[in-house]
């Protein structure tokens, strides 16, 4: 249902998983160029960027090693909603000190469960483990900016969350992929 994937185009992605070993009909090649017109004509996008937090914007932490507690430009998702066709691929631009996680349509910021938490590294906030209607979790993210990819199959609205306790709870760190 639903996959992760490479940096590959979304089309090439698409045509792989429908190939089943034989070779391309005239109808699955019609098939596909209708998909591909109805996306187009519905303005709808197949590629999408999601970026948790800025390390060029706010304020720094303080004292080194702690955060400033301020909740700042930092622990932003951006944007808050982001709509999408079925089949289309969101890169998660993950900046330093954060962790997405993809929970399946029907669940909200509500639902999720601030006591079910893991404590990975020491000296870090606590990682939600928040388990009922996730479909993924992404990096946990120390070092440069990472990219992970995720390609949404089926239509739904999805969220999605920072895991870092301090960043959810807190800055309400989540955002929505609306997938049509």
């Amino acid at each position: 249902m639903f996959s992760r994937s490479s940096k590959l185009p979304v089309l090439a992605v698409a045509l792989l998983a429908a190939c089943d070993g034989s070779p391309l009909t005239p109808s699955t090649d019609r098939a596909s160029a209708e998909l591909a017109s109805a996306v187009k004509a519905a303005g709808l996008a197949t590629q999408a960027v999601v970026t948790f937090g800025r390390n060029d914007l706010g304020t720094d932490f303080f004292p080194p090693g702690t955060h400033d507690g301020s909740f700042h430009a930092k622990d932003a998702i951006r944007p808050r909603t982001t709509v999408i066709a079925a089949g289309g691929t969101v890169t998660f631009r993950v900046q330093q000190f954060h962790k997405p996680a993809i929970y399946e349509p029907g669940v909200g910021p509500e639902d999720i469960d601030l006591g079910s938490l893991e404590f990975p590294v020491p000296d870090f906030p606590p990682i939600i483990d928040s388990p009922v209607g996730r479909i993924v979790r992404g990096p946990l993210v120390f070092g440069p900016t990472v990219d992970w990819d995720w390609t949404f199959t089926e239509p739904g609205r999805y969220l999605v969350i920072c895991e870092v306790l301090p960043h959810f709870a807190g800055a309400r760190m989540y955002a929505w992929i609306d997938v049509k």
